[in-house]
């Protein structure tokens, strides 16, 4: 497929995604009956009667809702090679995300699935993203995609008994379809060439003279991390530039480019500081996240890169998709009804994420209110069917007849030790007073410690601070504020039953190499998020091991 007939597939893919929105009844219909198809034969079908379901109704009387660990048996049995286990379509692979249990997730994947679900929403995703900068013929370098990853032999490892391949959702080890998202950059060198080592810089360098109009993530932090990586590397950059090396060696596919070296050289001197606009002039659209925690990521990005328009990824996961963007919309969109069936629980925005009972009563998208939040319940082809995600939504109006949904974070996001219910959004304001602007970088982490009473630790790179004594004045001023912002921390502080906020300070980098140490540990790049707010100590004994290292 070449680079102009791939562009046409996404903008057709796009313009059949709007009329979804307006008409979204026959795609449903055909979703439901697909589902069916794929459960009734199978050990779980068999197991729930499916065979005499007829209608959504029937469904939710013959399924409990659950979460994943209601499924892990059924995984189990196909993890030990047994087929039609939950999906007549074999599965090919399992994508792994981590669990709240602390448990990995095995989630299945079909042909079947990618071919008529994953795969062509991609497309449809991506042909509004062409459709707002006016392309209608694709170059290579047109776009630097950072969302998934092509992926190594070595990303892959074998589940037990029959070697049934196990890997991150954002990268593809195995090769795609014709019906699958297959983009033209797809075999570009700065796709297919970055090593273990230095890969993000390595793009970095390969695209650094291009023409590239579009930055894509999944999460805002990726596109911070690189406009960071372009100043802290620049000097390094501007040599390989001038010496047409890449990583300080001779490359024989790449010239010199004293041009963009020049360009970047002026900006510096100009400004200090230089921007991916600097980098890229005609860089006019950045896609990612841009909802829940990553919405703090928003000061941040303009410096990165200015006036360039911000529209979000879709929201998505390894269980599924859950909104497709159709519009220019900063945060949200449609509910992708071509995607699963989807049901919705009545619920508040600091949800604790404790189960939903198995009988619960849910609602269509049709019943959603504009301005409630509602906990998602979902069935996908992967054999996940009415999955409590315990993800969290508010609707923010319709487009069409599909509810707008802005994803607000995960049940359970909040931490509570005595029912202080404290936030990542208290977090981030708290430090943004402390700091005292707008714009705060990620270099922030508040984490709860069990102890008697209980606190938490305000773990923050030696970015703002010099000295310990700065740093535990500027503890105090976001313990402070914390209290301010949360009457129920404040009380709890007061009574005694939470220790005052403490601080560990790191050097400045700790942050981003403790995320490279994941992503070498077998993480998906684009599945290491930052968060203000832990829920768990997860991050500190991370932290330890990482210090004490050889």
């Amino acid at each position: 497929m070449s680079g102009d007939e791939f562009i046409e597939r996404t903008l057709a893919a796009y313009e059949r995604q709007r009329t979804r929105c307006r008409d979204p009844r026959p795609v449903t219909e055909e979703v439901f009956a697909d589902l069916l198809g794929q459960a009734r034969d199978t050990v779980f079908g068999r197991d729930h009667g499916l065979r005499s379901v007829r209608t959504p109704a029937d469904l939710a009387a013959a399924v409990p809702v659950r979460g994943y660990e209601g499924f892990r048996g059924y995984v189990e049995r196909i993890r030990a090679g047994e087929d039609r286990v939950l999906t007549v379509s074999r599965p090919y692979a399992l994508h792994t995300t981590s669990g709240t249990s602390g448990r990995p997730k095995y989630v299945p994947t079909t042909r079947h699935w990618r071919d008529r679900y994953r795969g062509p929403a991609l497309y449809a995703q991506w042909g509004l993203y062409f459709q707002r900068l006016g392309l209608t013929s694709y170059r290579p370098g047109n776009v630097f995609d950072m969302s998934w990853e092509r992926g190594r032999s070595d990303d892959v490892w074998a589940a037990p008994v029959e070697g049934l391949p196990v890997y991150s959702i954002t990268k593809r080890p195995s090769s795609v379809g014709p019906h699958d998202w297959a983009p033209p950059w797809y075999s570009e060198r700065w796709f297919t060439a970055a090593p273990v080592e230095r890969p993000l810089y390595t793009r970095l360098r390969l695209l650094a003279g291009s023409d590239v109009r579009l930055v894509v993530a999944v999460n805002p932090s990726r596109i911070a991390a690189l406009g960071e990586l372009l100043n802290e590397e620049l000097p390094y950059l501007l040599k390989d530039l001038r010496d047409g090396t890449v990583n300080g060696r001779t490359d024989p596919l790449t010239r010199p480019d004293p041009r963009t070296a020049a360009r970047l050289e002026a900006a510096q001197s100009f400004g200090g500081r230089v921007t991916l606009t600097d980098l890229w002039p005609g860089l006019s659209l950045v896609v990612c996240w841009n909802s829940a925690s990553a919405r703090y990521y928003r000061g941040w990005l303009d410096q990165i890169a200015p006036g360039v328009p911000l529209i979000p990824f879709s929201t998505t996961g390894t269980e599924g998709i859950v909104t497709l963007p159709v519009d220019s919309h900063t945060s949200a969109g449609p509910l992708a009804v071509d995607q699963g069936l989807y049901e919705f629980v009545p619920c508040d925005p600091d949800d604790l994420g404790a189960p939903l009972s198995e009988s619960v009563t849910t609602c269509g998208p049709e019943e959603l209110e504009h301005g409630a939040t509602y906990r998602l319940v979902m069935s996908q082809a992967n054999g996940l069917y009415r999955y409590d995600t315990g993800d969290i939504y508010r609707v923010v109006g319709r487009v069409g007849r599909l509810p707008r949904l802005d994803f607000e974070g995960r049940g359970g996001s909040v931490t509570s030790f005595t029912g202080e219910k404290l936030t990542e959004s208290d977090v981030h304001a708290a430090i943004r007073s402390a700091v005292g602007h707008a714009s705060v970088r990620g270099g922030y982490s508040v984490v709860p410690v069990w102890g008697r009473p209980p606190g938490y630790t305000l773990v923050m790179e030696r970015r703002e601070v010099g000295t310990a004594v700065h740093a535990e004045q500027f503890c105090a001023h976001v313990d402070a504020e914390l209290a301010r912002l949360n009457t129920e921390y404040e009380e709890k502080r007061s009574s005694g039953r939470l220790s005052p906020l403490s601080v560990l300070v790191v050097e400045r980098g700790t942050f981003q190499a403790l995320a490279e140490r994941r992503v070498s540990l077998g993480a998906s790049a684009a599945q290491v998020k930052h968060r203000w707010l832990h829920t768990d100590e997860t991050l500190l004994r991370e932290l330890d091991a990482y210090l004490t290292r050889d």
